[in-house]
């Protein structure tokens, strides 16, 4: 029971994390590094880094960020709509998809940063000290995922999600003739 009671609270907490990251990306989206061009004519409107390349990793990496926290938070969100515990697969991928999120979130605001401050030494400097660190730490993540559930465990899940869906998929269809 009691970890069950763990369990459902890393579910909330997984939750939360992938929220926070989706709003906080909506966000950046528009709120793009460097601003708009607020000229009366044909580019009103347009991002005034536009041509940078770091502007487009900021672009990239801001919608790989929203993208993986949403989908971290669907396998939850199902689990608790329907009032079933989220199985440990749906947990496991949505912790990955959390981590991927927060990977994005990190690159996005670095290379934010350098759209903004082009040619600066330190903030080049920094962006790959934080990059380091950042990347070395979803590296220890994933490897404490990877030693925590078992390859067969999720297969066997995996299998029994496939076969139940075939059955799904094959009574939707001979409901249809």
């Amino acid at each position: 029971m009691d970890s069950e009671k763990t369990y459902d609270q890393n579910c909330q907490t997984l939750l939360i994390i992938a929220t926070l990251i989706t709003t906080v990306m909506f966000a950046a989206a528009f709120t793009m590094p460097g601003g708009y061009n607020n000229n009366v004519g044909p580019d009103q409107g347009v991002a005034l880094l536009r041509s940078s390349s770091n502007l487009k990793w900021f672009i990239i990496s801001d919608t790989i960020a929203m993208t993986c926290s949403i989908l971290a938070a669907s396998p939850i969100l199902r689990g608790a709509a329907f009032g079933k515990r989220p199985y440990v697969p749906c947990y496991m991928v949505a912790a990955v998809l959390t981590c991927i999120a927060l990977q994005s979130t990190a690159i996005s605001f670095l290379t934010g940063l350098q759209a903004v401050l082009p040619g600066e030494t330190y903030v080049r400097t920094m962006s790959y000290i934080a990059g380091c660190t950042f990347h070395l730490n979803g590296c220890l993540f994933l490897f404490r995922m990877a030693q925590m559930f078992s390859s067969s465990e999720i297969c066997l899940s995996m299998i029994s999600r496939l076969r139940r869906l075939k059955r799904i998929i094959i009574n939707s269809h001979l409901g249809n003739k």
